[in-house]
């Protein structure tokens, strides 16, 4: 064999290694991106629903302890599936007293800002907050 032919030959093993490794390489980065996964079932997702009148109350009055009680609320306002209460001291907000309430979650984008996500039935839970801090309106 002369030369030019066994270095056609190891450049194609070595072409071909190249391959095979890189394919390796894909198979376990794959392997390990499906077991770190942060796939939800259906299942396992959180669905809010308030059946009455009397879950709104009772999710309004657990929300409202939960943001520090009428002294410390400011306003609420609904935005979609979102409660928006402006506050007035940021401490005074119980986060896990208001998940009690079996909401989606609670955001706080601000000092004197607490979002609430409640689902469709926002406004319904908006307007028995607005009950509970002034009775009176």
């Amino acid at each position: 064999m002369d030369r030019n032919t066994i270095l056609i030959i190891i450049a194609v093993v070595a072409v071909l290694a190249i391959i095979i490794g890189y394919n390796i390489y894909k198979s376990v980065k794959r392997k390990n991106a499906d077991k770190l996964s942060m796939k939800i079932e259906e299942d396992e997702k959180l669905h809010i629903t308030l059946d009455n009148k009397a879950d709104t109350e009772e999710v309004a009055r657990i929300i409202l302890e939960g943001l520090g009680g009428c002294g410390n609320v400011l306003d609420v306002s609904h935005d979609g599936a979102r409660l928006k209460a402006r506050i007035r001291e940021y401490g005074a907000v119980d986060e896990k007293k208001i998940r009690t309430a079996k909401v989606g979650g609670v955001l706080r984008p601000s000092k004197t800002a607490v979002h609430i996500i409640v689902g469709s039935l926002a406004e319904p839970v908006e307007t028995e907050l607005k009950k509970l801090i002034d009775p009176v309106a």
